[in-house]
């Protein structure tokens, strides 16, 4: 490999015409091995940072690409050899050398399994084969092996059974399911859901950690196993899903009040059935089970005893059934209030009605009150005429209550009944001498033909003007009596008198008396013939009828029974219940009590008091019955009794009782509160997600939803790692780590569930205990030591570090080797690296080819039961120190050059190699003598001596130069050559005059012959390059001079005549002999110098000027012209009047120099100053 620099040169001269030559110069470069491999990974994708494989991939795979550049020739010092150093201990990868130079593959060798190894740190060594010693290089590729999605997700449990209580509220803890996945990644990033078995919508399930909670309320009843068929599916691009099914099996509470299937029974019933006889089975239903579910029957409260006497009820069946014979006419209908009761705890209870109606059935025949009738009728009345009716009564309901009159003995002739009404008319006018009375039977039959037992006598009498009737002394009597006076006690007497005065008179009630409570003797006393109550009936308007004889009259008694205190008050019910708020203020009315007592006046007036009065809480009105508030009731307190006394003002006194229930409802007027002030819980930061680890429990005095507690967290929940559910039960929700946080401040708010909720609030610290789950992680996966060579045993060559982030035992981290190391000790505590001998950077490179060392090193931490580990791969470079001075190849190096070697020609390279590395191996090259006047430079890297001054044989033909080499060592080390240069002599130098120009002058009057001038150059060169001739290149002299070639000396070959020629330049040429010849010219300038030999002459013709006499003196008279040939002073002419001529006075005299002639005796026209003066003559006449 080499380097060519190609110049070509193209040289002008400056002559006329200009002359050119060209040449071309190859300069070639020599290698040595001065650089280092060069490493550049190319990834796949191109656009990667780093290398990458699919843990499938194929034996063969490219991973990376590794191009080597060495700037060195790729022939010798740039021949690149690549191979993997470490990290590759199983094989899985290979380098194949491509057919592109420098170009590597990083291939994969074997099988991937990226869950047992993820990643290489592969040391790759490359290496040229330079001479005199190859150089290398390492550098560490880490390939990252990708996942596959080539694991399913698999549940830790197939089936997953709960059992949960209907009644537990919204979003409580059902279950956690957890699925692992030995993927990473999105490929192990699972996701959880419902798949089936949740159409009631009862459960929730968390997508990322497997919770499921109850959605909604749950109920037995519906449904009481739930299948839910679970899904955990991973995140990877061809995803992979298992399913578990959670079995929850929703366990009964007390929650369904027993319900009767008809909210009311209508049962008919004839009367006089039978004792025993069976109404109905009630049926009611309550779907919970055991004994939430067992149903018994009972009359309700609201059932009078009276009533409950008269049916059986079979608490187990329902059977109701009738305890004695009814009957309707005593009372048509009863209303009985059921009440079903289950066995829960506390128990649950509806009630139903039964609303009995006794069918009528004709057991009562008709019966007349009153029995005996008495009527009289005036003789010759006319028919039609009224005369009594009779009345009898049938219970019965329709037809069979319905009463119809039959005459069934006495004259039917005379007398008409209306069978309807009772009412008896005459059909015939009577008369009293035929008759003087009649007795009638009259006979009353119901619909269904039941006649009386009993018939109505009717005891007609006939009556004229001179008949006198017995006449009572009273039209209307009154009488008071009490109640319950003994049987025959008078009550009042009655009198009736006739005017025949020996006819006895006999008294009869005829009515006013069913019951027949009273009695009325002969003498007219009424007495009681039975019990009297004056609150069945307080007034009686008896009709009494005085019969004396056949004929009869008749009065009317008022009877007013007075009250005696027989009777209590009454209360409608004898117990009551009534509901009250907590927070009622004083003085609130909560109830009133109402008693009746059927007495009259102040026995019938009722005062209430209390007489049971918990705490004293209540008051009530003495009059009106109005129980009022004396003070707050207490919701802890979920009811009062209260006995209420209702009690007349007669005498004696008669009292009864009421039980009053007070039922408080609450008023949410308590806030929550927590059983303790603050809680401290310490849990292992491996505690699984989802598992519940710590309950906080609240209480709220209140009741119902106001006493219902919900909890949520509210603060100090980073990450929102904690959840609670309702129950106040802390659960984790994702994964703890106590190396990020250790503990946690929670602040737990418990509200409670009124509409205006009232809420506390306390702190839980949440203390995670260590466990052993951080590897002690070097800080670096590649350690790489500089080390210098030649260092005393147990020198510090580094230190590897790792951190532990768990606690105690977990992080205390021991150090070790992989394998031993016999050239390096590594301390266990400190991970302090030091070597056990000395070492030669030198001796390693010639017996190991690499001056590194690579191997593993291992943490391990304390932790029980199995501590965990970490590993790193250390490179231990021995570092050059500067032991070895440059060594030239050769003590002296000879070069030659010419001296015409342009600036910046190279003579040679000077070489010296120093096997220390880095700096210390890094020569640099000085001149240090021989070279005072610059002429020559050295790289100082390459060590190329360059010409960078003129050189000039003829000055100097010779150098010698000492050259050093000097390492960059810190204390350099160095060594010297010496560099002997021969400067050749080139043709380098022109001839050179001495002046730049030569000027001579001559007269031209010299002799052909004669030397003119000499010239002559010098040449600095030497030999025939400064052998030089002379030549004349450029003249005018039309072959007037010649020249020497040998001398330069310059002589005149023809005549010189100043007049025609007075000047000449000639071009002297001095060229010497080398090849190619250098030549240089001087201009030689030779004045011709006049030589007076030329006389001067007039104008030709004689001048002839006539003037007038008396001119004056010195007046002009006339101009005359001559010339001369001749040149300067030699041509200057002066005019004059010859000798022989008069001149004129010297203070008159004209200049001679213009010609003009006065009026004076001309002289001879001559030069001014020539040598020798000419003259010229001319005549001049004037008159």
């Amino acid at each position: 490999f080499f380097f060519f620099f190609f110049f070509f040169h193209h040289i002008l001269d400056n002559g006329v015409p200009s002359l050119s030559g060209r040449t071309e110069a190859t300069i070639k470069l020599l290698d040595v091995n001065d650089n280092d491999p060069v490493v550049k990974f190319r990834y796949f994708p191109t656009t990667s940072k780093f290398a990458s494989v699919d843990e499938n991939a194929q034996i063969g795979t490219v991973v990376a690409l590794l191009t080597v550049s060495d700037a060195d020739s790729p022939t010798a010092n740039g021949n690149i050899s690549v191979s993997i150093l470490g990290g590759n201990e199983q094989r899985h990868f290979e380098v194949h050398t491509s057919p592109v130079p420098n170009l590597s593959l990083i291939k994969v060798a074997s099988v991937l399994d990226r869950e047992r190894i993820s990643s290489y740190n592969l040391t790759v060594s490359v290496s040229d084969n330079g001479k005199p010693m190859a150089r290398s290089s390492f550098a560490s590729l880490v390939i990252f092996v990708n996942d596959i999605n080539d694991h399913p997700p698999i549940f830790q449990e197939a089936l997953y059974r709960v059992d949960i209580s209907e009644d537990i509220p919204k979003g409580s803890y059902i279950k956690g399911v957890s699925a692992t996945d030995g993927d990473s990644g999105q490929n192990a990033n699972l996701r959880y859901s419902l798949v089936s078995g949740n159409a009631l919508g009862w459960f929730s399930i968390s997508e990322n950690s497997g919770l499921v909670t109850s959605a909604a309320l749950l109920d037995r009843e519906i449904a009481s196993e739930i299948v839910l068929n679970i899904s955990a599916k991973d995140q990877g691009l061809q995803p992979k899903i298992s399913y578990t099914k959670l079995i929850v099996n929703i366990t009964d509470v007390n929650d369904q009040v027993p319900t009767f299937t008809q909210s009311t029974y209508h049962i008919s019933l004839v009367e006089h059935s039978p004792a025993g006889s069976e109404l109905v089975v009630l049926s009611a239903s309550d779907d919970d089970l055991g004994a939430n579910g067992t149903i018994r029957f009972s009359f309700d409260a609201e059932t009078p005893a009276s009533v409950q006497e008269l049916f059986r009820l079979d608490a187990v069946s329902g059977r109701l059934s009738t305890a004695a014979e009814l009957d309707r006419e005593d009372q048509a209908s009863y209303l009985l209030y059921i009440k079903a009761a289950d066995s829960g705890s506390p128990p649950l209870h509806s009630v139903g009605k039964v609303n009995i109606t006794l069918r009528d059935i004709n057991d009562n025949r008709p019966v007349f009150y009153p029995v005996q009738y008495f009527a009289n009728v005036k003789e010759n009345e006319p028919s039609g005429s009224y005369v009594t009716t009779v009345s009898a009564t049938d219970p019965d309901l329709g037809r069979n209550g319905t009463v119809k009159y039959i005459i069934t003995a006495g004259d039917t002739s005379k007398f008409h009944i209306n069978s309807n009404t009772g009412k008896i008319t005459t059909v015939v006018p009577l008369d009293r001498e035929e008759k003087t009375a009649y007795q009638l039977q009259v006979t009353a039959a119901d619909g269904s033909g039941l006649r009386s037992h009993t018939q109505a006598i009717v005891t007609v009498t006939v009556i004229d003007t001179q008949d006198n009737p017995p006449t009572f002394s009273q039209k209307v009597y009154s009488f008071v009596m009490f109640e319950n006076v003994g049987i025959g006690t008078v009550i009042g007497t009655v009198s009736a008198t006739t005017v025949d005065l020996n006819t006895n008179i006999t008294y009869l009630i005829t009515s006013g008396d069913q019951m027949g409570v009273f009695a009325v003797n002969n003498a007219g006393q009424i007495t009681a013939s039975s019990q009297i109550d004056r609150e069945e009936e307080s007034f009686y308007q008896l009709k009494l009828v005085a019969r004396g004889g056949e004929v009869t009259g008749e009065a009317l008694v008022n009877i007013t029974v007075k009250d005696l205190n027989d009777n209590a008050p009454h209360f409608i019910h004898a117990v009551e219940h009534v509901s009250a708020v907590e927070n009622w203020s004083t003085g609130h009315v909560i109830f009133q009590a109402k008693a009746s007592d059927p007495d009259e006046g102040t026995n019938g007036m009722v005062v209430y008091s209390l007489k049971q009065n918990p705490k004293g809480l209540f008051h009530i009105h003495e009059k009106h019955g109005l129980i009022t508030l004396t003070g707050p009731l207490e919701v802890t307190t979920s009811s009062y009794q209260v006995e209420v006394i209702a009690s007349d003002m007669g005498v004696p006194q008669r009292t009864s009782s009421l039980i009053l229930t007070v039922s408080v409802y609450d008023v949410n007027d308590n806030s929550p509160v927590f059983d303790q002030l603050s809680y401290e819980v310490i849990i292992l930061e491996s505690e699984p997600v989802n598992s519940r680890f710590f309950k906080v429990e609240a209480t709220d005095k209140d009741s119902g939803l106001n006493g219902e507690i919900m909890y949520n967290i509210v603060g100090g929940n980073t990450g929102d790692v904690f959840g609670i559910f309702p129950d106040g039960q802390l659960y984790i929700k994702s994964e703890l780590d106590r190396e990020i946080q250790d503990r946690y401040n929670l602040v737990v708010v418990a509200t409670d569930r009124a509409v205006e909720p009232l809420s506390a609030s306390v702190n839980v610290s949440v203390i995670l205990d260590d466990v052993n789950d951080n590897r002690p992680l070097f800080n670096s996966t590649n350690y790489v030591f500089h080390f210098e060579e030649e260092q005393k045993r147990g020198s510090l060559v580094g230190r590897v570090f790792a951190e532990d982030k768990d606690f105690g035992p977990n992080s205390e981290v021991r150090y070790t080797f992989e394998t031993p190391q016999p050239n390096f000790e590594l301390n266990a505590i400190t991970g302090e690296l030091t070597s056990t001998l000395q070492l030669d950077r030198e001796s390693l490179m010639r017996q190991r080819g690499a001056a590194v060392f690579s191997f593993m090193v291992v943490s391990s931490d304390q932790g029980l039961p199995k501590p965990l580990r970490d590993q790193a791969k250390v490179q231990v470079y021995i570092q050059d120190i500067n032991d070895n001075p440059p060594k030239f190849t050769k003590d002296i190096y000879q070069a030659s050059i010419s001296e015409s070697a342009q600036n910046m020609t190279q003579l040679l390279r000077v070489s010296a190699s120093d096997v220390d590395e880095n700096k210390n191996g890094l020569v640099r090259y000085h001149i240090t003598e021989g070279n005072e006047e610059g002429q020559f430079t050295i790289d100082s890297s390459s060590g190329q001596v360059t010409l960078v001054g003129k050189l000039d044989y003829e000055s100097t033909s010779s150098y010698s130069l000492k050259i050093i080499a000097v390492d960059a060592g810190t204390v350099p080390l160095s060594s010297s050559c010496m560099l002997s240069i021969s400067i050749l002599d080139e043709n380098d130098n022109s001839p050179s005059f001495p002046k730049s120009s030569l000027s001579v002058d001559v007269l031209e009057n010299m002799r052909i012959g004669e030397l003119v001038a000499s010239v002559t150059a010098t040449d600095a060169d030497s030999g025939q390059n400064a052998d030089i001739t002379y030549s004349i290149t450029a003249t005018n002299n039309h072959g007037t001079f010649s020249i020497s070639p040998n001398t330069g000396s310059i002589f005149l070959v023809k005549k010189l005549d100043f007049e025609t020629q007075s000047f000449y330049k000639l071009n002297i040429t001095a060229k010497d002999n080398g090849r190619p010849p250098r030549s240089s010219s001087i201009p030689v300038v030779i004045h011709v110098r006049d030589f007076n030999d030329n006389p001067p002459i007039f104008t030709p013709g004689d001048i002839f000027k006539s003037i007038p006499e008396n001119i004056p003196i010195s007046a002009s008279v006339m101009t005359i012209t001559a010339h001369d040939t001749d040149a300067d002073i030699n041509g200057q002419l002066e005019y004059s009047i010859p000798r022989n001529a008069e001149r004129p006075s010297k203070e008159t005299n004209e200049v001679v120099y213009s010609g003009k002639v006065r009026v004076y005796p001309l002289q001879k026209p001559r030069t001014a100053e020539g040598r020798p003066a000419r003259s010229g003559c001319t005549s001049t006449c004037w008159t």
